[in-house]
């Protein structure tokens, strides 16, 4: 997979756009840019100067193979509604009362008066950097959409503005790999059919605003001449667009999970050490890389999705999560595993992963060297079970339950230890903003380990590994699980409150 990437860097680090234009009466504020204002704005950089006349038919062709594309996701930096602000803009008839003024009589408004109030509520930028908005290119077809590409990636070098006139941008563009994008900073935005507010054109756009260009230039044209007659009413606002809405990867999408309990052949409950979690995970990740050959699946789906194997496999985010889920008891010690979660990345789902889940009820859990048949899986529904749910419903104060492994060699106790964790939940993909973060030794949950007590693997024995309390700026849904050892159960989060 590839990625058209292009860049708009807020020069003033505001942005006034607002998110409808069909409401005359209130006009909401809109964060991120919505992907049809970039489009227009691509369209006038193309046309600005002397580059109008280099408005040439590949041009056009490129712009026409972007607003066929689906809907963007847009990585921006976090922003904040700014207080309102006021502006007093001319009515342009101050010819009117020069006419009065030139035969000496008192105009029937006076300067001040010929003025319109408008009210703005701009975005102010939290943090630098530029909001990207990427488009998924697959490989097959990449060869067709490259001359586009590289065009689009040109012409965002000619960005001016994004939004109102006064809000200047540098644009670029580029092209990324998937693991180039999962590493951008920033709180990444994805599109919801189901909601509004957001617009994204449609095939049909690009005309239209052509159309919309050469009507203001004729209107322009004409009002040079003198009296009524010359008038031309001012081009209708856009209407080729779809709606769509926008929000937080991670506030409104949960990873897709399939829940099993851990059972022997009488149907009673198995439990397992949570201390050896990533035992029950390697267990947990044969059983479904024995069901996936057994379905004749292509063998890079397998290795990569399924097995997590590759290169750089432990940072990707495209594979199979295989997560034990320790019992959290209301008093006392119990904290065994007795059910886990096979979490698939954020998104909509695999078919390829749905089809593996469902076959993986009914099968054993195998200990590697022994072959010893350690307990049988049996599919339930999660959000059913209230031991699960505890780590799925949404919830704003996260508590670990297996130790976070901090990407990186510092001390838990040290100060770059917190930008660490930030760096684990941005890798992880979660983007929602922390509110306060807490770390420590001992565990936050009744019959959970300290964090030294867990079994890692050989080549996370040197990271520091911590329990942690995380509370974000709003509710996100479960499940909650980042740090290296992510996808073998270790930094799984479970519901404070």
């Amino acid at each position: 997979m590839r990625w058209l990437c292009i860049e708009a860097h807020f020069l003033a680090g505001r942005y006034h756009g607002r998110r409808s234009e069909r409401e005359r009466t209130y006009f909401p504020p809109e964060w991120p840019p919505n992907p049809h204002r970039l489009f227009q704005a691509l369209v006038a950089a193309g046309n600005l100067g002397f580059r109008r006349t280099e408005f040439s038919d590949a041009k056009r062709d490129a712009l026409r193979w972007l607003e066929r594309r689906e809907p963007p996701e847009i990585i921006a930096p976090a922003a904040r509604a700014a207080n309102v602000v006021r502006l007093y803009v001319p009515n342009n008839d101050m010819d009117k009362v020069a006419r009065f003024w030139a035969q000496n009589k008192e105009p029937e408004k006076q300067p001040n008066e010929l003025r319109t109030d408008k009210d703005l509520r701009p975005h102010r930028l939290v943090e630098d950097g530029p909001v990207r908005f990427l488009w998924a290119i697959a490989e097959e077809e990449w060869e067709a959409a490259r001359p586009h590409v590289e065009i689009l990636c040109e012409e965002a070098r000619h960005l001016h503005c994004l939004g109102l006139g006064i809000d200047l941008v540098a644009g670029s563009g580029r092209i990324l790999s998937t693991e180039e994008k999962n590493a951008l900073p920033g709180e990444t935005w994805i599109a919801d059919a189901d909601g509004v507010g957001w617009r994204v054109p449609v095939e049909g756009s690009l005309e239209e605003l052509i159309k919309r260009y050469g009507d203001q230039k004729q209107r322009v044209q004409a009002g040079r001449g003198r009296g009524a007659e010359r008038y031309v009413a001012p081009p209708a606002p856009p209407v080729r667009y779809r709606e769509v809405g926008y929000i937080r990867r991670a506030q409104g999408r949960r990873r897709p999970v399939h829940a099993f309990a851990l059972m022997d052949e009488d149907g009673v409950y198995r439990s397992f050490d949570p201390r050896h979690t990533m035992e029950v995970a390697a267990w947990l990740r044969h059983a479904a890389h024995e069901r996936a050959k057994a379905m004749k699946l292509d063998g890079d789906f397998v290795e990569r999705f399924v097995c997590g194997h590759g290169e750089d496999a432990e940072a990707k985010n495209d594979r199979f999560s295989y997560l034990p889920l320790p019992t959290i008891p209301f008093k006392g010690r119990d904290g065994r595993i007795r059910r886990a979660l096979l979490a698939e990345p954020f998104g909509p789902g695999n078919g390829k992963a749905q089809a593996v889940a469902r076959r993986l009820s009914g099968a054993s859990l195998i200990e590697d060297g022994t072959g010893e048949i350690k307990a049988d899986l049996r599919a339930i529904d999660p959000f059913a079970d209230g031991v699960a749910l505890r780590y799925l419903r949404k919830a704003r104060t996260w508590g670990s339950v297996t130790p976070l492994v901090l990407p990186g060699r510092d001390d838990f106790r040290t100060r770059k230890a917190h930008a660490l964790v930030l760096k684990a939940l941005a890798q992880a993909g979660y983007t929602t903003p922390v509110a306060e973060l807490t770390l420590q030794r001992e565990p936050v949950f009744p019959g959970a380990e300290p964090a030294r007590a867990y079994r890692v693997p050989a080549y996370l024995k040197e990271f520091p590994r911590t329990h942690a309390v995380v509370t974000f700026a709003e509710e996100v849904p479960g499940p909650i699980v980042f740090g290296a050892g992510r996808h073998i159960g270790l930094g799984l989060f479970a519901a404070l409150k």
